[in-house]
């Protein structure tokens, strides 16, 4: 019978092909175990992620409805989807600001517009957390641990009084696109992928043409892009910023153009200053990225504060939960080695510069000093500034481990804490607001075709009206009627608004353009007495109510006898409130 080949002494007889199968096997079983892994791992990432969102910004964000500018925005949205499609691109304040209705003209079309509107928030929340860490990750790569803390540092980065509301969409937006933008570009430059470019310069000008949070961050990334180029002008370098510089040119001929005009919007929101007290602003809101003990314990006050909803306790509580659900996924031991490099130190410091001048970038401008919008980037920046010393202290020991756990800890506890007290803030905030605009659709639920809505208040200097100024009334009283072309006024003696009775009607100015219809420069806004509805606020209810007559009213004085003609009850129509009205005031 034959034995088959028989080895000679030295030989190396060929292996079976059945005995690489094992072998074979056990890589590809390796590689797929560590493939598993990593995506068990990016799971488990993401809901700490996830987390910590819900509890800094979304615990009570289906109870929360519109504040200020938010308002604004989504009735411009609904003004502009009665208009042609193009009107959707209109300027907003700036000439630059071209994008900045589009998030809200996508939730009023929705059945549920204020839904949308805080989930899109939220979602922008957790998107700048996950990009930042992307980003890092790009410049930084291998060093999962100091991704890690930069996205749940940024997550729970609380430092602007806008945190929680829906008022700094339109910035968030412009944040994701700077970030994605920043991204792609790296991409570009170690791997020449000609999609990234292409998708780097198309971010880049959605960012500038929603908001122009970008522009401060372009110093920071000229000299990221030199850093990562070894400081050689390489040939990916140069064409990179040649395709920026496409982008940026028309930019910034438009943005010089504004800011230079002594009759735009930049001339209004503009706060003349000495150098010496800007100086001070500027670093004072710099510091506020490294203090979180301030976000939740010491926020400027804008006006004062309505009866909280969320107890204390429920604060802490949620403070703590954050604060576990961060340790529970920190690696126990040593898992980058490349953190302990000192190198990133020197990126770290770029982004601590990045962030002041961010801050130095709004420091002038009106309600700066009560950090309104003023850390949309600058908390992303000094949040990854924080991350990478955090991971580079945690590689150098125990003690530094333990110090670092500790500091970074100290950010999220009290950055969670700040976010939820902005939720409690925003919440109670609501509820008056909520209570306003419910008692004047009581008053008239509709109206007439060709009506003309009034309301008047004495000072309130104690309380924020959600009709406090008059642009917020005109949006508000657009919405709740459903009505694009409704004339609407605010009259407030503080808001240098008011009336002058004539035999026709009442004309009136509007804010800051009294001496402008005085001398007859401009036009005054006419309400006739036929087609009027006046309604009057109540400081003590914080309600309006319906002004039935006009008889005796000083309003008219002089002219009792044309303001005969007034009869709102003939302009109202008694009707149940609609679905939309409802879903405007989360009311059920």
């Amino acid at each position: 019978m034959d034995e088959g080949p028989v080895a000679q002494p030295g030989s190396i007889m060929p292996r079976p092909r059945f005995a690489t199968l094992p072998a074979t096997m056990t890589v590809r079983s390796t590689e797929d175990d560590g493939t598993a892994r990593s995506r068990f791992e990016a799971v488990l990432d993401a809901v700490v992620y996830v987390s910590l969102t819900i509890l800094v910004w979304g615990i009570t964000m289906f109870r929360r409805g519109l504040w200020q500018d938010d308002a604004q925005a989504l009735g411009q949205a609904f003004a502009r989807a009665h208009r042609p499609w193009w009107a959707l691109f209109n300027a907003n304040a700036s000439p630059l600001r071209r994008l900045t209705v589009l998030p809200s003209s996508l939730a009023n079309a929705t059945p549920h517009p204020i839904f949308a509107l805080q989930i899109l928030s939220a979602a922008a929340w957790l998107t700048i957390g996950v990009l930042a860490g992307w980003v890092i990750g790009l410049i930084l790569p291998g060093r999962r641990l100091t991704r890690y803390l930069v996205v749940c540092l940024t997550l729970t980065a609380t430092s602007d009084y806008l945190t929680a509301s829906v008022v700094p969409l339109a910035y968030n937006v412009a944040a994701i696109s700077l970030l994605a933008a920043l991204g792609c570009a790296l991409l570009w430059l170690q791997r020449g992928s000609l999609g990234m470019l292409l998708m780097s310069a198309l971010l880049l000008a959605s960012s500038l043409w929603n908001m122009d949070v970008a522009l401060p961050a372009l110093p920071f990334a000229a000299l990221l892009f030199l850093w990562m180029s070894g400081w050689h002008a390489t040939r990916r370098l140069i064409v990179l910023a040649a395709t920026w510089s496409v982008v940026l040119l028309p930019v910034a001929i438009l943005e010089w153009s504004f800011l230079r005009d002594p009759h735009s919007y930049a001339a209004i929101a503009r706060v003349r200053m000495p150098a010496e007290a800007l100086t001070r602003r500027i670093l004072g809101l710099w510091r506020e990225n490294f203090a979180p003990w301030r976000w939740p314990l010491a926020r400027p006050l804008w006006y004062p504060r309505p009866p909280g909803t969320i107890p204390f306790r429920w604060m802490l509580i949620a403070a703590l939960t954050a604060s576990v659900i961060f340790l529970t996924r920190l690696p126990k031991r040593r898992v980058d080695r490349e953190s302990g490099d000192p190198r990133g130190l020197v990126v770290a410091l770029a982004l601590a510069l990045a962030a002041l001048l961010a801050n130095a970038a709004y420091a002038g401008l009106h309600f700066s000093e009560l950090h309104y919008r003023t850390h949309i980037l600058s908390r992303v920046w000094a949040s990854a500034a924080i991350g990478i010393v955090a991971g580079w202290a945690m590689q150098r020991g125990s003690r530094w481990r333990v110090v670092a756990i500790a500091l970074t800890v100290t950010f999220i506890f009290f950055g969670t804490w700040g976010g939820v007290e902005r939720q409690d803030f925003y919440l109670s905030s609501w509820r008056v607001h909520q209570r306003e605009l419910a008692s004047i659709l009581d008053a008239a639920p509709s109206l007439r075709s060709g009506s003309e809505v009034i309301l008047r208040s004495e000072a309130t200097p104690d309380r924020y009206l959600a009709t406090e100024a008059d642009y917020l009334t005109k949006w508000w009283l657009l919405m709740l009627y459903d009505r694009p072309e409704l004339l609407t006024l605010r009259m407030a003696p503080d808001r240098g608004t008011g009336c002058t009775a004539t035999p026709s009607g009442l004309d009136c100015w509007r804010e800051n353009i009294l001496d402008c219809v005085a001398t007859g420069r401009c036009p005054p806004a006419r309400f006739h007495y036929e087609t009027l509805v006046l309604m009057d606020y109540d400081a003590n209810s914080g309600t309006y109510h319906l002004v039935r007559s006009l008889a005796s009213d000083p309003l008219v004085r002089g002219h009792e006898a044309d303001a005969a003609r007034y009869h709102p009850e003939q302009r109202i129509i008694r009707q149940p409130l609609t679905v939309r009205q409802r879903r405007l005031l989360l009311m059920p």
